[in-house]
């Protein structure tokens, strides 16, 4: 889908600066996710939570640009590490939107379906290309993402990405963040012919959902083995980069790198990077190698390299994302299987509150908590933005990687105590951990502000 703000700032390159207390307001705030379209995966510009900038000054108004430079952690995910973001898609958000619920997945089967995907014949091996697009496209699919509008009492487009055929008895695959608070949703095939998918179920930690349609003679692509993907490959992408308008794009490129750790709104996972160009809507395409074997799914990019002294961004270009297709299917059979994938997540989004910035703003060390999904466990706990954790499970120091670690080895149901410093007062609560699955992204309280002290 299109996400407008999803893609990687740059954090870490950032200039140093020593912080200063920021202005009042939170204009120094970006939405941080690098969702491939999040690049041509990352289409959807809908729902993600947003989460904290730094350093540099907003899209808005250039306000707080010296704040501290925390990288978000969301829902127990992984940090400082680069960043990439969701690319915007091609979507117009219907006014009273989302009024209805989104649609509920269909019970699981608990059987795999058939992967009967088959390469094509490689006539040319001088230029495979030809023979791989021809016998690819029909298998490459647009994903329609439909919001219900209370004004027209009827579903919208509301956003759009792409996907891929992986058996011919109607499975699809795609980004979790494409069918995202859909109410109904929709697949365009390369003739034109739109038909309505069942969600099968979307797993939100690692980006991957899968939808089932009632329609014969699909075709669906062979899967790759991305654990034997080699820097220097030669790879295309497919997918509908603006929605219908440029639908079935083809765009060509190498391995850059097989196992690149990218941190995408909080959540990290190991992503192949490519320089094959993926724009808004080819969030849950393919990324194919010249066998016309499908070795990832095309999930983000990154957007902008570093910043210059006067913290102006400097644009990036060939940094795409792709989740190995391995890894990928582990996860849609268990959503196909199950329906479901349990993730153990807390609903904040915290980032490691160091020696430097506990001094300047006159705070004890520990993890700062940045913002709080609205009834996730963070919020009936009662934590805020703002507030500082300082133990866990009785135990102080703790960075935000070990604090991800902490939460990724509990389970769903599983409880943490916590001891946490708020306007020069310290408290105790007790976390229940809940499955990420089911948590929104409606943030309450705002994000953190460093007005600690309510001055």
């Amino acid at each position: 889908m299109e996400y407008p703000n999803y893609y990687f700032d740059g954090y870490n390159n950032a200039p140093q600066q020593e912080p200063k207390p920021p202005k009042r307001g939170i204009g120094g705030y970006v939405v941080t996710a690098i969702i491939f379209t999040i690049v041509g995966a990352l289409l959807a510009t809908i729902f993600m939570p947003a989460v904290l900038a730094s350093y540099m000054p907003s899209a808005d108004n250039g306000t707080n640009n010296n704040a501290p430079d925390p990288t978000p952690f969301f829902d127990g995910l992984i940090p400082q590490l680069p960043s990439a973001t969701p690319e915007p898609g091609k979507t117009a958000e219907p006014e009273d939107s989302n009024s209805a619920p989104a649609m509920t997945p269909i019970p699981p089967s608990g059987t795999m379906p058939k992967l009967d995907g088959v390469a094509p014949e490689i006539t040319n091996p001088g230029n495979p290309l030809l023979d791989i697009v021809d016998s690819v496209s029909e298998g490459v699919v647009g994903i329609i993402n439909y919001g219900y509008s209370e004004k027209y009492t009827r579903e919208l487009e509301f956003g759009s990405g792409s996907g891929f055929v992986i058996s011919s008895e109607g499975y699809i695959i795609t980004n979790a963040h494409v069918v995202e608070d859909a109410s109904k949703l929709g697949v365009m095939f390369v003739d034109g012919e739109e038909a309505e998918a069942q969600l099968v179920g979307y797993d939100k930690t690692f980006d991957v959902a899968v939808l089932k349609v009632k329609k014969t003679g699909l075709k669906p692509l062979k899967l790759g083995d991305s654990e034997a993907v080699r820097v220097g490959e030669f790879v295309i992408t497919i997918g509908d980069p603006t929605g219908r308008e440029l639908s079935g794009t083809t765009t060509f490129g190498i391995v850059s790198a097989t196992a690149r750790s990218v941190n995408i709104d909080g959540v990290t996972n190991v992503y192949i990077q490519t320089d094959a160009a993926v724009n808004p809507g080819n969030s849950g395409g393919p990324l194919i190698n010249m066998s016309g074997e499908v070795i990832g799914i095309v999930s983000a990019k990154t957007v902008t390299a570093s910043y210059d002294n006067y913290g102006n961004a400097i644009s990036a270009e060939g940094l795409g994302f792709a989740l190995p297709i391995d890894q990928a299917m582990k996860v849609a059979e268990q959503l196909i299987n199950e329906g479901r994938v349990l993730r153990p997540g807390i609903g904040v989004s915290v980032t490691t509150w160091g020696e430097m910035y506990a001094t300047t703003y006159g705070t004890p060390e520990g993890i700062l908590v940045a913002s709080v999904i609205k009834d996730g466990p963070g919020h009936k706990a009662g934590l805020e933005p703002n507030d500082i954790i300082v133990e866990i499970e009785g135990q102080s120091g703790m960075t935000q990687d070990e604090f991800v670690a902490l939460i990724r080895g509990k389970m769903v149901g599983d409880s943490i105590e916590i001891k946490y410093w708020r306007s020069g007062k310290y408290y105790t609560t007790t976390l229940v951990l809940a499955d990420l699955n089911s948590l929104g992204d409606e943030n309450v309280g705002g994000e953190a502000d460093y007005n600690f002290f309510g001055e």
